[in-house]
């Protein structure tokens, strides 16, 4: 799953806020604001020059120093996230997931400001996706929402996890059964797409919904286009029973298809613009 674009500006984010976050801190020893500081900035300049390891280095001994403010813990986690690579199963890798989890929920757990608990849940939910804990995943970004409603992405990304988990369960089926790609499921075996169709269908609502909200909040979101395109071709091959309903399908989907080459077409001929839409 693509989903590492999303944290992008977590880090930039977090060091602007940083400098704030000492003041928010239950009276701590000066001393302690300003080595806590230091190792901060320490710990940027080595995260800017690639030097991570450092940088962590420095993030926890910050975190030490302060470890009841948020901003703290969050700056860890951020150096913890971007070190650790996905897909890789190595204990040493996942460690590095699970720390980066706890500190991002220390965060939250210490009441840090909307946006930076926002932007943990959605870190959180990230790391839970490309290690496939699914559930977790969308509980997170169901709590990213909650705290920001006005965000498309997580909504976005909801869609994003049902839509993998519709397309390998129904994949499966189409490889067992040898179909060929013009092929429908109810072609071959109608009992095989009632199955298919019992376990993915709430799914693909569920998608359909949240690209529309995403949409409605980014109208110009090409990720959600190619993903809404992607959902209504599967749904198509598990309209059973329903040849209208699967024609309905596949024309929709070819709609949101001219819709994509539309919008990037609109984006290619304005460059500038285009950087601000990829922000969203």
């Amino acid at each position: 799953m693509q989903l590492r674009h999303q944290s992008r500006f977590i880090s930039i984010i977090c060091l602007a806020i940083s400098v704030l976050a000492l003041a928010a801190v239950a009276q701590p020893p000066v001393g302690s604001q300003t080595n806590a500081f230091q190792e901060v900035q320490l710990g940027n300049q080595a995260l800017n020059q690639g030097r991570n390891d450092e940088a962590i280095q420095h993030f926890d001994k910050a975190t030490n120093m302060l470890p009841t403010n948020a901003f703290m813990q969050i700056n860890l986690a951020n150096a913890l996230e971007q070190k650790y690579v996905p897909g890789d199963d190595k204990p040493e890798n996942a460690m590095l997931a699970d720390e980066a989890i706890k500190h991002y929920q220390r965060a939250m757990e210490l009441n840090a400001s909307s946006i930076s608990s926002h932007n943990a849940a959605k870190s959180i939910a990230y790391i839970y996706a490309q290690r496939n804990n699914f559930d977790e995943a969308r509980e997170y970004y169901d709590k990213a929402t909650q705290l920001d409603p006005t965000d498309p992405q997580p909504y976005y990304y909801t869609a994003l996890i049902d839509w993998t988990l519709v397309s390998q369960f129904r994949k499966q089926e189409r490889t067992r059964l040898g179909l060929k790609p013009a092929e429908f499921l109810a072609d071959k075996d109608h009992k095989a797409c009632i199955v298919v169709r019992g376990k993915n269908w709430s799914n693909l609502e569920d998608s359909i919904e949240k690209v529309n909200k995403a949409l409605e909040l980014e109208p110009k979101y090409g990720e959600a286009v190619t993903i809404m395109n992607l959902i209504y071709l599967e749904r198509a091959d598990v309209e059973c029973d329903d040849p209208a309903a699967r024609k309905s399908d596949l024309k929709t989907a070819d709609e949101w298809a001219r819709k994509l080459v539309a919008l990037k077409q609109m984006k290619a001929a304005h460059p500038k613009k285009k950087d601000d839409d990829d922000d969203q």
